[in-house]
């Protein structure tokens, strides 16, 4: 079996007043410029799923009336995915080194040094030792997408075939049932 990892970590963001720099506005936009189909990440099959935030705020316990607020923004990367976070991490500097960039570049301890190696690095000096998954799934990334276009296909075949006599609904069955239980698996992060 796969072995099944979650990836938490908090990358502050340097805080100063007004953002002169505009450097949560540009991590937005790093961020938003590579969503969904043009994502980094779909690069990297290991991949469940990835979240990229930033947090500005925290909501203080019920009852809390100290006013204690953050003191700096925080960039939050949860990932669950399949395998090691080293073998992510380094699959995403080497196929998205800009992103990374964009992204990890404008926060507080970030290296100047150019490689996976030194991602890594950061990426291990922010993360929680106890990672909390925000999406679990039990099989590997390659046996969900099976599950899910076996699913799929099972659907289109169903409205396909609708209003068929018992013996036409049969002969398309018997026909059709070893594509259905073996259908394309399409790549990661293209479902």
């Amino acid at each position: 079996m796969t072995k099944h990892s979650f990836l938490t970590a908090l990358s502050p963001i340097e805080f100063r007043h007004n953002d002169p720099e505009d450097r949560e506005a540009n991590i937005l936009e790093a961020i938003s410029e590579h969503e969904q189909d043009n994502s980094p990440f779909k690069a990297c099959p290991m991949v469940h799923m990835a979240r990229l935030q930033i947090l500005d705020q925290l909501t203080p316990p019920m009852g809390d009336t100290s006013g204690a607020r953050l003191k700096t923004k925080y960039l939050l990367f949860v990932v669950d995915l399949d395998g090691g976070t080293d073998d992510l991490l380094d699959c995403l500097y080497r196929t998205a080194p800009g992103f990374v960039h964009a992204v990890w570049g404008r926060c507080l301890g970030y290296p100047a040094y150019k490689g996976s190696v030194f991602f890594r690095r950061y990426i291990a000096r922010c993360m929680f030792s106890n990672p909390l998954g925000y999406a679990g799934f039990p099989l590997s990334v390659q046996e969900t997408l099976q599950k899910l276009a076996r699913k799929q296909a099972m659907a289109d075949w169903a409205t396909r075939h609708q209003g068929l006599s018992d013996a036409d609904l049969r002969a398309a069955w018997q026909r059709d049932h070893e594509a259905l239980a073996n259908p394309d698996v399409p790549k990661p992060g293209n479902f």
